[in-house]
């Protein structure tokens, strides 16, 4: 777990204006990011003082990314009252890291898209990418997302049988599409189980339960 020694050379390599730094059993890189960045022919440029902390047991324990130059407004939604930024929901970021594997394409992947849509955000007031809620209910977009559905109910099928069932790809598929598995969500699902996202899935269900009570999504959107 934690960060290899070539993780460390990829960061430095690819941003070296990160500076690495080892402290109180955490990796962490620090220093002036450069936003440079265009999408769909708007740029957006500025600098900021970042600080990434990668703890010891990441990619379980997922980094925290943090604005210290405070140039982001402090009412901004998608950021923390501690600085820290709100990238992404935890499931989106946990496989991500897991699948990806070097931490180094974080920082373009994420933190640059993050910096660009609070630029784009405080000139235009609406979001480049889009928005998604914070919490479990940023889980559940993502899911929707991933799954590639707009049905609540066939949403937490999947989720089920995430949680329930062994892959078999010759079953059929849960989201009641008459297909087999492997024709159907069977990579996806293999996606999530591959990532041991497996009880992630269970707490979001869990505060769904908490929440609003069996069945409150069942219709669809």
């Amino acid at each position: 777990m934690g960060l290899s020694s070539q993780d460390i050379l990829n960061m430095q390599a690819k941003h070296p204006s990160l500076k690495y730094i080892e402290s109180n059993g955490k990796d962490i890189f620090a220093g002036e990011l450069v936003l440079n960045h265009l999408y769909k022919e708007v740029r957006m440029t500025g600098k900021f003082d970042m600080e990434i902390i990668v703890p010891r047991d990441y990619p379980l324990a997922l980094p925290t990314v943090t604005e210290v130059s405070k140039k982001i407004d402090e009412k901004y939604p998608h950021k923390y009252t501690n600085n820290q930024l709100c990238l992404a929901s935890n499931l989106e970021l946990k496989l991500y890291f897991k699948q990806k594997g070097d931490i180094s394409f974080f920082v373009d992947d994420y933190i640059i898209p993050y910096l660009y849509t609070y630029k784009y955000y405080s000139e235009y007031g609406v979001y480049p990418y889009g928005e998604r809620n914070h919490g479990y209910l940023g889980d559940l977009e993502y899911l929707k997302e991933l799954f590639e559905t707009d049905d609540w109910r066939q949403l937490f099928d999947l989720m089920i049988f995430v949680i329930c069932s062994s892959y078999r790809g010759h079953v059929m598929c849960p989201c009641g599409s008459g297909k087999r598995l492997r024709n159907c969500h069977g990579e996806t699902i293999k996606q999530i189980r591959n990532a041991e996202l497996r009880e992630d899935c269970v707490k979001i269900i869990q505060e769904i339960y908490k929440e609003a009570g069996e069945g409150q999504y069942g219709t669809r959107h």
